[in-house]
C-alpha cells in the first residue's frame, strides 16, 4: 500500500520538478508561475513523508526495525545496507530542504532549494525502483 501511496504522488512531484520555470517567465504571469511553484513545494512535502513512511514499512517488515521520524528511519534503512553514504546524506538534505520549503523567508535560500527538485525526483525515482526490486526478492 505504501509503495503505491508513493509512486502516485511521486508522478506529480516527478512532473512539477521538471519544468523550466525559467522559460515560462516569458509566457506566463509571475503569480501563475509562483502558484506552480507553491504547489511543487507541497509535493515535496508529499513525496517526502511518503519517502520515509515507505521505508519505515519495509524496514519493519524485512528488518523487524521499528522507526518513529523521517531520519531515523533514513537511517535505519542506511544501517541497512540499503543505501549507500551519499544516496544517505542526500535524503536527509531533502528531509531538511522540505522543512526549509514550510518556512519561506529567504527567496533566494527558497529557489535554490527549488533548484534542487529534479534531483530529487531522479533520487526518489531510484528508491522506488530498488524497493521494487527487493520487494520482489523476497517473494
Amino acid at each position: 500500500m505504501e509503495l503505491k501511496v508513493f509512486k502516485q504522488a511521486l508522478e506529480g512531484f516527478d512532473y512539477l520538478a521538471n519544468v523550466d520555470y525559467k522559460a515560462l517567465q516569458g509566457v506566463l504571469d509571475l503569480r501563475l508561475i509562483d502558484g506552480l511553484e507553491n504547489g511543487l513545494v507541497q509535493k515535496i512535502e508529499i513525496v517526502t513523508d511518503q519517502s520515509w513512511k515507505l521505508i519505515k514499512a519495509f524496514l519493519l517488515k524485512h528488518e523487524g526495525v521499528d522507526t518513529k521520524t523521517p531520519k531515523q528511519a533514513i537511517k535505519a534503512y542506511y544501517n541497512a545496507g540499503y543505501l549507500n553514504e551519499d544516496d544517505y546524506l542526500f535524503w536527509i538534505q531533502a528531509v531538511n530542504d522540505r522543512n526549509t520549503l514550510s518556512h519561506r523567508y529567504d527567496e533566494e535560500g527558497y529557489q535554490q532549494v527549488l533548484g534542487r527538485m529534479s534531483d530529487y525526483a531522479n533520487f526518489f525515482k531510484r528508491l522506488v525502483k530498488a524497493v521494487e526490486e527487493k520487494l520482489e526478492e523476497s517473494k
